[in-house]
């Protein structure tokens, strides 16, 4: 049985029994309440800690902050109960250091509805901080924060179902590892399109699934859904069975620096799913992305019950080895790039791609797109415009200044998509016009090679 004892500045915890000046504890919950109440760290020593569900709460401990420590790798407190294994609600000035929380994949009950929750951060709590922690093995979420606000510092999270999902909260997370998740890593979803401003910067995400199936909803590296002004940068995410980073609705975005391969659907998903769920505003720029079934998508514009996806700016990405994968729905068409609304593509390279290089429009999708300065080297074609904007009025396309190479159907040419993918339309080229017009489309000093 474990114990502990108050010294001058600390509470230590230990394996061993109760000696003079010890006292024997059976789970966490004691000697959480007991550090807090005499407003002390709590330090633990080497070895492995078991326990059913401990809260922190305004109402335990004296009310009062936690500080619990110990030496990185050490200690390990494992859950050997039922529910929820560390449920800190309401309580701000929370923190954990070096600690190693083991769920032994022991069945979780829900949180909220739908929720089921191996730590739990909710109800307002504030500067709550794990750092240098490991969190592992259970079948739900790692780290559920629900209106509240959390920040993870260099801590490895494996084997849960979500790593960590904020849901009307705030999250920092910030040097993490995240490794087999079996539907999302980080998400950052809203009830509604509102502020959050979480930072998402230089984690390491090394596999997801989609146990839960569905067609976007799982399968993530990052998610993020209705949340406006969220910073995803300097990431590095392998492996992922559907988008490395997926934004849906909400947007101010900035999705920057992040290092992608191995996304089987779309490595960088800029859209708005359903009616109502619009995004406005993205800065994609700088990512690094190869092998994956397309690299970046601006899609939805408010045609057939979707929402409005626009006003994003895709610029300075390289972009290679996209392939056509199969995925739920349909097949991923392996394309660079593709916009529909008010956006901005350039100084991009894409190079061997399986679909088209930059894509301008998607049928009736088409307005107000800027295509400059990209370098397309080898693809079925370099840069298609949707056939609509070529042959009527009003939709503002501009392609200009880009070179393509080695584009096997077609360099700068009209394009439609059947339903089965985007097929070019016609015979006509041009690729090397230095200032051609076509109904609202304007074709400049491109080069097709």
């Amino acid at each position: 049985m474990p114990s502990f004892a108050l010294f001058d500045d600390v509470v230590v915890a230990r394996t061993a029994a109760a000696t003079s000046g010890w006292t024997n504890f059976t789970g966490l919950q004691t000697v959480f309440d007991y550090a807090r109440s005499q407003d002390r760290p709590l330090f633990f020593q080497a070895g492995v800690y078991d326990s059913g569900t401990v809260t922190v709460l305004p109402s335990n401990g004296g009310g009062k902050p936690l500080l619990a420590r110990a030496i990185p790798g050490s200690v390990v407190l494992r859950f050997s109960g039922v529910n929820n294994f560390l449920v800190v609600d309401g309580q701000s000035q929370v923190r954990f250091e070096g600690l190693s929380f083991d769920g032994q994949n022991r069945a979780l009950s829900d949180y909220v509805a739908g929720r089921p929750a191996f730590i739990a951060v909710a109800n307002g709590a504030k500067d709550v901080v794990f750092e240098d922690c490991r969190i592992l093995y259970s079948p739900g979420i790692g780290v559920y924060v629900r209106g509240a606000e959390a920040t993870f510092r260099g801590t490895y999270l494996q084997s849960h179902s979500v790593g960590i999902w904020s849901e009307n909260g705030r999250i920092n997370v910030l040097s993490c590892s995240l490794a087999l998740m079996s539907n999302n890593g980080i998400a950052v979803w809203r009830d509604t399109i509102t502020g959050d401003s979480s930072t998402i910067s230089g984690n390491l995400i090394n596999g997801i699934d989609t146990v839960a199936g569905g067609t976007g909803q799982n399968g993530n590296g990052i998610s993020v859904f209705r949340a406006v002004g969220v910073t995803i940068t300097n990431n590095q995410i392998f492996n992922t069975q559907y988008s490395a980073i997926r934004c849906n609705g909400g947007g101010l975005h900035n999705v920057s620096n992040n290092n992608i391969f191995g996304a089987r659907e779309i490595a960088i998903f800029i859209e708005a799913p359903g009616a109502g769920i619009d995004l406005t505003g993205c800065i994609v720029s700088n990512n690094s992305i190869d092998t994956a079934g397309g690299g970046i998508n601006v899609a939805n514009s408010g045609l057939y019950n979707d929402g409005i996806s626009r006003s994003v700016v895709v610029e300075g990405n390289r972009i290679s080895s996209m392939v056509d994968n199969a995925v739920t729905g349909g097949t991923t068409g392996g394309n660079g790039i593709v916009v529909e609304q008010d956006c901005v593509v350039s100084g991009n390279l894409i190079e061997n791609v399986a679909g088209i290089g930059v894509q301008a429009g998607i049928n009736d999708g088409a307005r107000d797109l800027v295509v400059t300065g990209n370098l397309v080297r080898g693809a079925k074609m370099g840069i298609g415009v949707s056939n609509h904007a070529v042959s009527s009025s009003g939709r503002s396309v501009v392609i200009s200044g880009n070179i393509v190479r080695s584009a096997s159907v077609g360099g700068v040419v009209p394009t439609v998509f059947t339903g089965a993918g985007l097929d070019r339309v016609g015979t006509v080229e041009y690729g090397n016009d230095l200032a051609t017009a076509a109904g609202s489309v304007t074709f400049g000093h491109n080069r097709y090679l």
